[in-house]
């Protein structure tokens, strides 16, 4: 049986996979640490094929090339993905594009998809709990902020709350296109929020 969701099938978009949007996390569900970036890239017209088992499994074996830079940012990091109470990923937007946002869709159509979207994500975080977030990129950044609220603005890291609960959220920009020093600067955020 496959889900379906069409919010956004006016920008190009489709949803039709194995799996409610909400359950699209790669990694083990019980996983405290989740990497959230903008959406899959990946072909329009090719759907994941994948049920939830395997996006839980998804870690096992060969790692996706999109992750080998968390390796630069943090071993103890990297090492943790597909773990039990490890790292897991989710997106922001669930469909796939070969970019976002799609061709022909402008920064306010852009704005649509995310808001569409952005109600899954409130659901996985309220589901799944993560108890510390990493955004991948600055567009994830200004999401994220929106959802869980920082008391206090231009810092690269804070701990705000959604529903009574308490996340820690870390702030970068993309990890594939920070230089080795800065990935190394974020490591130590992150290694130091994982200790806490």
């Amino acid at each position: 049986m496959n889900f379906e969701c069409s919010k956004c099938k006016n920008y190009g978009l489709k949803y039709s996979r194995k799996y409610i949007p909400s359950d699209f996390l790669e990694g083990k569900r019980d996983s405290p640490i989740w990497i959230i970036g903008l959406n899959p890239k990946g072909n329009l017209e090719k759907n994941d094929e994948r049920d939830v088992t395997e996006l839980e499994n998804c870690f096992e074996g060969d790692i996706h090339p999109y992750f080998h830079d968390f390796k630069k940012v943090s071993k103890k990091l990297y090492n943790l993905f597909g773990k039990e109470r490890g790292v897991a990923h989710t997106d922001i937007v669930k469909c796939f594009s070969n970019e976002f946002p799609p061709k022909n869709c402008k920064r306010k159509e852009a704005q649509i998809i995310i808001s569409n979207c952005k109600g899954y994500l409130e659901e996985q975080i309220n589901k799944y709990f993560p108890k510390i977030i990493i955004c991948n990129g600055s567009p994830v950044c200004k999401i994220i902020k929106r959802v869980i609220k920082p008391q206090i603005d231009y810092i690269t890291s804070y701990v705000g709350n959604f529903d009574e609960k308490e996340i820690a959220v870390i702030l970068s920009g993309f990890i594939g296109r920070l230089d080795d020093y800065a990935k190394l600067r974020l490591g130590k955020e992150i290694e130091s929020y994982i200790e806490r």
